[in-house]
């Protein structure tokens, strides 16, 4: 089934794909107000468009439905509920916004020059997608036209196809970004859709586009962002906010009034623990973390200091070397036993080499920050304090023998020898369209919220697997706030472990060191931390990768009919 159709070559073509996805409060949020509830654990969360006939009887015998559970028969941890099928002669309502016609939906992909992409490839950090036919380095651009093919076999358009067109960004400036912004917005697309691999289409360009009432899904800017451009701004990047959260209920529940026994200073290790933390002066709301830490009897956070980040990421690196002394200073001086690392990669390396400086041996309890838990990373940090590093973690455990469940499901409909495959395109395509099969066939910027705010927070913590990040838009991740970012909501118990060899997650770089995990890499979210101090540095229970896929984890098997894998 031919469902995308993408316009050839890499120029500014004049039919749009625009993968947008946004946040939504404020005026948004009042918006949905009237099509809200509480689901069992208090939040409040949109209710599903009742168009599109999510638990019906038609949704579960619809097409590439499984009906024992009502979700799509996809091979994936991940499967969103299913919808009805369209009846015959059934109007979807044709133009029901900008970028949209009964035929279509316009996308635009920004994506790098091919140029661009191949001058990348070399970089282990950020693999390249592989051409499957011809095993070797492609480009992102035919990632997504092909993961869209694989998804569009499955979830409802409502009798549209997907016009993609692929735009590329002339540069990173605020004058580029806006002329770029201006040129996208021509198109007339319903959704723009922003590789994170993208040089420009910055923060401006995405607010930009936002302000034009176009969905736009984007690796930059934070949920806050997104929150006050929504329902048109979506986020494929980790919430500071949400370990802001987590992380005052993991610390609050779990370490506080216990002795400080993982310090790496004797003295400290019969203390009851005095906190201390380092934060940011932008990109986290640290207030979030304060009120929910002061809930906890006892939790008193003794010192906290607010490093600079700079505009222009040049002066980032020098900026950190010159406060990181002043600040571990002041967390020594006011007898911080347990450091809380609220800080970025490069801030806590500089951090931890002026604690050297300063004889200076504290716990450091990383709270789910970012990826502070990329082992590759954290090697080059002062081995004498990251002795004593442990905390929670987002990234998922390695898996030593094992398929990528994205490569499995992309291989499910292409066959082992077809298509151009990247793990990260699957997310926001998958994002977009779930909004656009939830939304109904009235397809417009708020019913794509509320149909996203209805969706049952999914995977990770909340199908206690190990494998797969929850992703819970609105109020389905349990937190305080609508959220629209798809990562970093969930987390892992982990300490580091300096002496064992293995492979680092992501970039499978082997080297010495590497993050042990409690429970089975078990995933926590809000609302769900247990209580009492869990076992860190305790190898007897705890692992650094399984040997092989954890059963939870294990996709649902189904046949693929009409697909180019089975040649029918």
């Amino acid at each position: 089934m031919q469902r995308v159709r993408l316009c050839s070559g890499l120029t500014r073509c004049t039919v749009a794909l625009a993968c947008v996805v946004a946040l939504t409060t404020g005026a948004s949020a009042a918006g949905a107000a009237s099509n809200t509830k509480t689901n069992g654990a208090g939040a409040t969360t949109a209710k599903p468009v009742a168009a599109a006939g999510v638990g019906t009887e038609a949704a579960k015998n619809a097409p590439y439905c499984d009906p024992k559970d009502g979700q799509l028969a996809i091979p994936y941890q991940k499967r969103p509920p299913c919808v009805r099928p369209m009846k015959p002669g059934e109007s979807n309502g044709g133009a029901t916004s900008p970028g949209v016609t009964k035929n279509a939906i316009k996308v635009v992909a920004v994506v790098p020059t091919q140029d661009q992409q191949r001058a990348t490839w070399t970089n282990v950090a950020t693999p390249p997608p592989m051409n499957h036919a011809t095993n070797s380095p492609g480009y992102v651009e035919d990632s997504t036209a092909d993961w869209l093919e694989v998804l569009t076999r499955s979830f409802q358009t409502w009798g549209r196809t997907i016009d993609l067109t692929v735009f590329n960004p002339t540069g990173p400036t605020e004058e580029a970004q806006r002329a770029d912004a201006l040129a996208v917005a021509a198109m007339n697309p319903f959704a723009v859709l922003v590789s994170n691999q993208t040089t420009g289409a910055g923060t401006v360009f995405t607010a930009e586009i936002a302000a034009r009432k176009i969905l736009v899904f984007t690796s930059n800017g934070t949920n806050a962002d997104a929150a006050q451009q929504a329902p048109y701004r979506w986020q494929g990047v980790f919430d500071n906010d949400a370990s802001a959260v987590n992380g005052a209920q993991f610390i609050g529940q779990m370490l506080v009034g216990e002795t400080a026994k993982w310090a790496g200073d004797p003295a400290m290790k019969t203390k009851t623990r005095v906190f201390g933390a380092i934060y940011p002066e932008r990109n986290l709301n640290f207030d979030l973390f304060l009120e929910g830490f002061a809930k906890y009897k006892g939790a008193k956070l003794t010192e906290k200091v607010q490093y600079t980040v700079p505009l222009d990421p040049a002066l980032i690196q020098p900026q950190n070397q010159t406060e990181a002394p002043v600040l571990m200073a002041k967390l020594k001086a006011a007898g911080v036993t347990s450091v809380i690392a609220y800080a970025s990669g490069n801030m806590t390396s500089q951090a931890m080499k002026a604690a050297t400086a300063l004889d200076y041996y504290p716990e450091w309890i990383f709270p789910g920050l970012g990826i502070l838990d990329l082992d590759v990373i954290v090697r080059s940090y002062d081995p004498a304090q990251m002795a004593h590093a442990f905390g929670v973690g987002t990234l998922l455990v390695n898996v030593a023998a094992t398929t990528d469940p994205s490569n499995s499901y992309f291989a499910w409909y292409w066959g082992p020898n077809k298509g151009t495959y990247q793990a990260g395109v699957l997310s926001y395509v998958q994002t977009f369209l779930t909004g656009v099969m939830l939304a109904g066939p009235k397809l417009t910027p708020a019913n794509f919220e509320q149909g996203l705010f209805a969706l049952p927070a999914a995977g990770g913590a909340a199908n206690n697997q190990t494998q797969s990040y929850m992703t819970g838009f609105g109020r389905q991740a349990g937190l305080p706030y609508d959220e629209f970012s798809s990562i970093g909501l969930d987390y892992a118990l982990m300490w580091w472990d300096p002496n064992t060899v293995g492979k680092s997650k992501i970039t499978f770089t082997e080297g010495k060191g590497v993050f042990q995990y409690l429970n089975q890499a078990k995933r926590y979210r809000a609302g769900d931390w247990p209580k009492g101090e869990p076992k860190f540095f305790d190898p007897s229970v705890s692992i650094s990768q399984f040997a092989t896929f954890p059963p939870s984890d294990v996709a649902p098997t189904y046949s693929c009919k009409g697909c180019p894998s089975t040649k029918s």
